[in-house]
């Protein structure tokens, strides 16, 4: 247990070490959240970079810019967009009403601007630098409501696995050994989603996928369904 841990530390100073911004990066030419949110389908995939020295080693292992997956949720009566997220935040309220604790971590629907302006807040970086958003679009389905909220009703608190397991599932899931749903990290609960709503195939379970896996967009459409795609990732700001 101690040799893997001592592992896991030694990877992420690499991972930190190594890592540089996108090539072209500029945030002052982004278009901001209240831009692009009417273009935002339910469904699409919100990435984003984050600064701690577990992100960087998410980053650096899949060779992406994005150490975690949540998916965008908007409802035809409502303006505000949605986060159906797996984390470990526990200060924002979950839009479902279910648990005794509304400010629970884990699996569940938050505000989606609230949700990102607190991240650095609740995730400080070690040396400066800020989060970074990107949304990849989902297209090519309209999305059952109905169906979407039991699945979010269904794994609503499920909890985020300590950080050890979490990779040691993401392993397994890499041999296509289903380590389940009794907890999830992020990318795991959205290609579980995905799977329960028809638009992604049970190729591979769901903890096969990390946060990088739906910036590759070309190659998860290979594994997607029912007409559903993912569009490139584009660059945020709020």
């Amino acid at each position: 247990m101690a040799i893997m841990k001592e592992l896991l530390q030694g990877a992420e100073e690499v991972a930190v070490k190594l890592h540089r911004k996108p090539h072209g990066y500029d945030q002052s030419e982004l278009k901001s959240l209240d831009e692009i949110a009417p273009s935002i389908s339910c469904g699409s995939v919100l990435l984003c970079s984050g600064t701690a020295a577990e992100s960087r080693l998410i980053e650096e292992v899949d060779g992406t810019d994005f150490s975690h997956a949540a998916m965008i949720v908007r409802f035809h009566d409502d303006p505000r967009l949605y986060l159906w997220t797996a984390d470990t935040v526990d200060k924002l309220e979950d839009q479902i009403e279910k648990e005794s604790n509304p400010d629970h971590p884990g699996t569940h629907l938050l505000v989606l601007k609230d949700y990102l302006a607190n991240l650095d807040v609740y995730y400080p970086s070690p040396d400066g630098s800020k989060y970074r958003f990107a949304v990849a679009r989902l297209g090519g389905i309209d999305v059952d409501e109905k169906r979407l909220w039991s699945v979010m009703y269904e794994y609503d608190g499920t909890p985020f696995p300590p950080t050890k397991q979490e990779f040691q599932h993401w392993m397994e899931g890499q041999l296509d050994i289903d380590s389940g749903m009794l907890n999830s990290f992020c990318a795991q609960m959205v290609a579980n989603t995905y799977q329960k709503m028809g638009w992604l195939k049970f190729n591979h379970p769901p903890n096969h996928y990390n946060p990088g896996s739906f910036a590759k967009t070309r190659e998860i459409n290979g594994d997607m369904t029912g007409g559903a795609c993912l569009d490139h990732p584009q660059y945020f700001k709020l």
